[in-house]
């Protein structure tokens, strides 16, 4: 939690700390890129952990048989080694564009600048006493059927820097699935790799192979 007094600065934020936004921040992380999560909520892992921590689920590679709850924390164990901040109980209000960025507001006051940013919110924050605002965009951003619409190739929206994943966007064939989710944060985190390098095409690499991605995961 960071105290909103002090200023702060990331290379990425991702607003939702459920399953889409914590492999956000493991994807992202792969490619050296560190995390900001910012969540309504004041625990990580989203209505998976808050609301249906007991609920199997039976349709994520590997796993016979999982409960949400369980999800929730092997991802949390997995980012661990990307060492995230973390700003739960903070509901983002709006975000907004800048030459440079984009600047966050919270409902608490805080303010957080980021490079890039990430719209994992699911449908919306939940568990709040009051009920909320929408989130407020940039202009730029093109709404369809009511969420961002965005590229399939990255998952970013018509605003530059700006992207979305899971139950946060439709687009035809969307299907709210996890896998769908995993799928969709993976591509977002190659394209920020990419608008890191300037737009250059950047090769692909796998953790069995790259040298610099299994040093990621050696003498842990």
């Amino acid at each position: 939690m960071t105290d909103a007094g002090d200023p702060l600065t990331c290379e990425a934020a991702i607003i939702g700390a459920g399953p889409a936004g914590l492999w956000a921040a493991f994807q992202l992380g792969l490619h050296g890129v560190r995390s900001v999560i910012l969540d309504s909520h004041d625990t990580a892992g989203g209505q998976c952990a808050a609301l249906y921590a007991d609920k199997p689920v039976y349709d994520l590679p590997g796993f016979a048989g999982i409960d949400a709850g369980d999800i929730a924390q092997k991802l949390l164990c997995q980012i661990e080694r990307f060492q995230p901040q973390w700003m739960l109980g903070e509901c983002v209000a709006s975000v907004w564009q800048m030459q440079t960025g984009f600047v966050l507001s919270t409902r608490a006051g805080t303010q957080l600048q980021a490079t890039y940013v990430v719209l994992a919110s699911g449908l919306g924050p939940f568990g709040l006493e009051t009920r909320v605002d929408p989130l407020e965009l940039p202009p730029s951003v093109i709404i369809d059927n009511g969420h961002p619409a965005v590229t399939q190739d990255g998952f970013q929206t018509s605003c530059p820097g700006l992207y979305a994943i899971g139950d946060a966007i439709g687009y035809p064939g969307k299907l709210s699935l996890l896998v769908s989710a995993f799928h969709e944060a993976a591509l977002m985190a190659f394209a920020i790799r990419k608008a890191r390098a300037g737009g250059k095409r950047q090769a692909l690499e796998y953790s069995s192979t790259a040298s610099s991605l299994k040093a990621l995961f050696t003498d842990r």
